[in-house]
């Protein structure tokens, strides 16, 4: 497993070794060590040594640059997120693994499709979609080249206790620093907007079960949408973290300026595939949101 040391990859870890795996965690910080996890630092930015390389049962993919906005990185940032992954299928090749599965965004989505399925048309908007589009075509391409069975997850919020980054954060962190110096936070935007938030803990459970059952299958690629079944809007989320922190948002309600270039507006991606499996989410979005925020604020974010 790549990227083990995120937010993301460490529930992965621990789902994965909730259901009996041993795993093989590389990251470019060492990931944490526990019983049944061998930890490697791997940066996956350069060709990789094959002798790191075991007979794996799985591979899951996760490591890659995680900044969204154009505004806060560059091409060359989202060009070593293609990188990462074309040194990892590079170095699969003897002996190949069961299956091997990367974590892509539903930002890939062309804008202006609030519901879009697996196949609705993909767009490289910025450079962060353009990599993660990219990857799952090299992923397509591997599995077609080596016969194995492989998936992208197209994620959507991810929230927990441990981020560090996206909305629930951001608010947390304005919080904390009006709190500091007894001001008000003012959001301004497309506030109406909705999103759907998964917990840290459902997405780690949606990506295992997915993944586990792909060793044995048609050596094809899948696609899944991995959402909740709900939404909150940002004008919630913002009421949300008030509550929690006691801090007072004044809140523009009525605007359609988008927050940021490639704001996708409102996505709810449609969840029909992922639910025909059986797989269910534990905790609602607003439910995840609120218990990100009040962890958030425990730690001391912003403040």
């Amino acid at each position: 497993m790549t990227g083990a040391a995120g937010s993301i990859g460490q529930a992965v870890v621990d789902e994965l070794l909730k259901r009996g795996f041993e795993v093989d965690a590389w990251d470019i910080i060492e990931p944490r060590a526990r019983q049944g996890v061998t930890t490697t630092e791997v940066d996956l930015r350069h060709p990789v040594d094959r002798n790191l390389v075991q007979p794996y049962q799985l591979v899951i993919h996760l490591a890659s640059v995680t900044e969204n906005r154009d505004d806060r990185s560059n091409l060359i940032d989202h060009l070593s997120s293609l990188s990462m992954t074309t040194h990892l299928l590079d170095a699969l090749t003897d002996p190949v693994p069961g299956a091997v599965v990367t974590t892509s965004s539903q930002l890939v989505y062309a804008v202006g499709q609030q519901h879009p399925r697996e196949e609705s048309p993909v767009a490289a908007n910025t450079g962060f979609t353009a990599a993660k589009i990219a990857s799952e075509a090299f992923l397509k391409a591997y599995g077609h080249r080596s016969s194995v069975p492989t998936a992208a997850f197209r994620l959507a919020n991810i929230v927990g206790p441990t981020t560090r980054r996206g909305v629930v954060y951001d608010f947390v962190r304005r919080a904390g620093e009006a709190a500091r110096t007894a001001s008000t936070v003012r959001i301004t935007g497309s506030t109406h907007h909705r999103r759907s938030f998964l917990s840290l803990a459902d997405c780690a459970s949606a990506i295992v079960e997915l993944a586990a059952a792909l060793p044995g299958s048609a050596p094809e690629q899948q696609i899944y949408n991995i959402s909740n079944v709900d939404s909150v809007s940002i004008a919630e989320i913002a009421e949300i973290v008030a509550a929690v922190t006691g801090v007072v948002f004044d809140i523009e309600k009525h605007s359609n300026q988008l927050a940021w270039r490639g704001d996708p507006g409102t996505v709810l991606p449609d969840t029909a595939r992922l639910a025909a499996t059986g797989w269910r989410p534990g905790q609602e979005s607003r439910t995840a949101v609120r218990h990100t925020a009040v962890g958030l604020w425990a730690a001391g974010v912003g403040r």
